[in-house]
């Protein structure tokens, strides 16, 4: 064979591109920083800065020349050495210190010591500055500088810009773009071809290929709004709500494990979908359960008033992470972690970073914490039992999703059950010990089937029981034959007829599923277990009580001068909050969210840091596009597919993302948007993809036993295991807040296509089909629908004719396998 065809077919075995480099998202140092802040920074301050810090080398107090204060002094180290060596745990002598003698106070917990492993892991992200920090503030106050601040201002109603090149632009949002570009002497790049931006708008709305027949109607369709009706087509799927659905999963920590019944995740799906409007989809998910329901359609009324859809939707605030401690840490650390989870992905703003302190960069006071951390205290998800590991899911209170008028049906059987019951009570008294002896035998028949079926965790639980009752049993067939009293007497037919009446009714009884919630109230039993405003809790520990602040929204985005929240209503202010926050005055929520949309199109958003729009995060590289975006989501009622549609008939959407070499030089990160982003396949597109090209794929939800394969989405996600394909591919971390997914290309993933009995089968299943398709008459053909399958594309003649070689001394396996595992099928142009 040429050695020419012979590196063709390695470059596809191996999967590689040459122009495609290993890199990580931007996301990393963000989520680094915050973890610093949040989990770092608090144990050095209390427990190291008196020893270790510039303070104390000032007094003469200084230990072993170690500094601990500034990034620098920590790197450098003492007398010892450096006490941190980013990435490498086993030289970092902070560890080993913290694991035996420090800090001379005692010991600290494990947890503290996992924290500070994991940083070191993570390449010891410190934000500090290199020379010895100087407090933001002596006394916490919002200064010009911080009114200032670009997120802090109005959404502004900007008018598209003047360009040059008019023709170029199809959107006013290309005027932004296009004007930046011609400031810097720059142009877009061409548009990309009907193939490549088919493939790209597909996998954008649907997370899904386009299909060889999607393909030959839109390559043959001249008309000027092809792509347009191609973009209406694809947000009318209902593989829509999937693909954005899972996005927004990412940034609130989903688990299925706390999910149980799924129907948080179903309702995500189903509210993108809908085009529920973004406002709306907000509060649903703070305050759903407070909200009163719609009286126009009575099967989406809850019996508590509120809509089956609001209980649901507050499913999110239940996604919180904390670990096996004590009931009153444990309030404390759920309430943090729903502060973190509203802060970062709703409004892009850090506020955790205020438990322990004020915010060392952005105008977040400790009370702006405590203000909102009332609201959510003053509120559950947990029972009141001692609150156990939150990657179980335990101890969530559970709320069946039962209409009022399927509520009211149950409760008249329950009423008729509680009559039958009673009049068998009755008559069982006048026999006893024959009663409870029918009784125990069926307890212990019932018990012996559950032990047939039952896990080897609960089987032991389960044989004691029996073990009791087999006891009992003896005991009263002993007192039988000594006392020759009936074990059968006629009152146990009555009896027998009432529990057959019992079980009947219970059959008619409606099921709902059960959805994980959120309630007005604290956590029964706790410290916090009352509607009320909360105190500081001095250094962040919950034992350590300060000044009680009043339950209101953080001073820098809504003044001085507030109504207390739940001062009105006599409720926990979370409806309040929802309002306040889905607010079109809010200045950062609609930010927030067409960044997160722009993102998740373009490949970055133009605020690069999605959840910090405070100062440690990136400033917008196009702030008046991001406003005139801003305001027309708003304008637009707060319609998600709206504004996906505006940017994808975009001009800038369009754009190829081949980049010129002096382009690159000029703006090697794409700031100016000068081409469109190439980006990898999410885990979940690629799984999908790999079944779809082998037709396996079943669309739509999972049902009852079901066993087809179905979209990724659903696929278990269980805090307490890794789904090691997964991780290989950046997939989602249910423990974690993601903005967006890191993107890394190693080995592992070129080995895994390789090798994995997955991509085998698939590559052999389409092959089949391939082979069984009694439309394709030739190898020829079978070979563009192979290409058209995978790549979105007809091959070129070069790739036909080193194919059909490869293939006649191969197979047709074989070489499928090859080409699923190159970088245009796991890349998106």
């Amino acid at each position: 064979m040429p050695c020419r065809e012979l590196a063709i077919l390695s470059l596809i075995a191996v999967g590689l591109t040459a122009n495609l480099a290993s890199s990580v998202s931007a996301q990393s140092t963000d989520t680094g920083a915050a973890f610093f802040e949040k989990s770092i920074r608090p144990v050095l301050v209390k427990h190291c800065y008196e020893c270790h810090s510039a303070a104390a080398a000032s007094k003469g107090k200084l230990k072993a020349g170690l500094a601990l204060d500034t990034k620098q002094g920590m790197l450098t180290g003492g007398e010892s050495g450096p006490a941190v060596v980013p990435g490498d745990v086993k030289k970092s002598l902070l560890i080993a210190a913290l694991k035996h003698e420090m800090p001379p106070s005692g010991r600290l917990p494990a947890e503290v010591i996992e924290h500070f492993t994991k940083w070191v892991d993570m390449g010891a992200p410190d934000p500090r500055a290199d020379a010895a920090p100087t407090p933001r503030r002596e006394a916490f106050r919002i200064t010009g500088e911080d009114r200032n601040h670009w997120a802090y201002q109005p959404v502004r109603n900007v008018p598209p810009p003047k360009v040059t090149n008019v023709e170029w632009v199809r959107q006013d949002l290309d005027r932004f773009v296009l004007a930046r570009l011609e400031r810097t002497g720059s142009e877009p790049s061409a548009p990309a071809d009907k193939h490549a931006l088919l493939r790209r708008a597909t996998y954008a709305l649907t997370g899904l290929p386009p299909t060889p027949d999607e393909i030959a109607r839109f390559v043959s369709d001249k008309s000027p709004d092809a792509y347009e009706k191609v973009v209406d087509r694809l947000l009318g799927s209902p593989e829509f709500g999937v693909q954005w659905g899972r996005r927004w999963l990412d940034g609130v920590r989903y688990a299925d494990s706390v999910d149980k019944s799924g129907e948080y995740r179903s309702w995500v799906i189903r509210a993108f979908n809908d085009d529920l409007p973004f406002d709306r989809f907000v509060k649903m998910q703070i305050a759903g359960d407070l909200m009163l329901a719609d009286r126009s359609d009575p099967r989406r009324i809850h019996a508590s008033g509120a809509s089956l859809d609001g209980i649901t939707a507050t499913g999110m605030m239940t996604l919180a992470v904390w670990e096996q401690v004590g009931r009153d840490l444990a309030v404390a650390e759920i309430v943090d972690s729903q502060i973190d989870l509203v802060g970062r992905h709703l409004l892009g703003l850090t506020l955790a970073c205020a438990r322990c302190h004020d915010h060392k960069f952005d105008p977040i006071s400790t009370e702006d914490y405590y203000a909102m951390a009332g609201v959510f205290f003053s509120s559950h998800i947990a029972t009141g039992k001692l609150i156990a590991d939150a990657r179980l899911g335990n101890e969530l209170i559970d709320i069946p999703l039962l209409t009022a008028s399927d509520d009211a049906a149950n409760r008249k059987i329950d009423a008729e059950i509680a009559t039958i019951e009673a009049r068998g009570a009755a008559i069982a008294k006048k026999v006893p010990q024959a009663a409870r002896l029918m009784a125990v035998q069926e307890q212990i028949k019932d018990l012996e089937g559950q032990i047939a079926r039952a896990t080897a965790t609960t089987k032991k639980s389960l044989t004691d029981q029996a073990a009791k009752l087999k006891t009992e049993q003896k005991s009263l067939t002993d007192d039988r034959l000594a006392k020759k009293w009936d074990d059968n007497p006629p009152e146990l037919k009555e009896i027998v007829a009432f529990q057959q009446q019992i079980a009947a009714l219970r059959k008619i009884k409606i099921t709902a599923p059960l959805a994980a919630g959120i309630a007005e109230g604290g956590v029964p039993g706790s410290n916090r277990e009352k509607i009320g405003d909360a105190p500081v809790y001095l250094r962040g520990e919950y034992q350590r009580e300060g000044a009680i602040v009043p339950r209101r929204f953080p001073t820098i985005l809504a003044g001085e001068r507030q109504t207390p929240l739940g001062q009105r209503t006599k409720q926990s202010g979370r409806l309040e909050l929802a309002e306040w926050i889905a607010s079109a005055e809010n200045p950062l929520t609609a930010r927030v969210m067409v960044n997160r949309i722009w993102h998740q199109l373009v490949g970055r958003g133009l605020v690069r840091s999605l959840d910090n729009f405070g100062r440690l995060g990136d400033r917008p590289t196009h702030p008046e596009l991001l406003d005139h975006l801003a305001h027309r989501f708003v304008a637009s009622k707060w319609s998600v597919k709206k504004m996906v549609r505006e940017i994808m008939l975009s001009a800038t959407y369009q754009q190829a993302s081949f980049v010129a070499p002096e382009a690159a030089k000029a703006d090697p990160d794409n700031q100016y948007i000068g081409h469109m982003n190439r980006r990898r396949l999410t885990y979940e597109e690629l799984r999908d993809s790999l079944m779809m090209a082998g037709g396996k794929l079943v669309l739509g939800p999972p049902t009852a036993k079901d066993t087809a394969e179905r979209r990724t989405i659903y696929e278990p996600l269980d805090r307490r295991k890794t789904n090691v394909t997964a991780a290989i591919f950046d997939g989602p971390d249910s423990k974690a807040i993601v903005p967006s997914r890191a993107e890394t290309t190693t080995a592992p993933q070129a080995l895994f296509l390789l090798n994995s009995p997955l991509v085998a089968d698939m590559a052999k299943r389409l092959a089949d089909r391939l082979a069984g398709d009694t439309s394709l008459k030739t190898d020829e053909q079978r070979l563009e629908r192979l290409w058209l399958t995978a790549l979105g594309r007809p091959p070129v003649a070069e790739e036909s004719e080193t194919a059909l070689r490869y293939i006649a001394q191969h197979s047709w396996a074989g070489f499928i396998q090859a080409l699923l595992s190159t970088n245009e099928f796991t890349y998106i142009d």
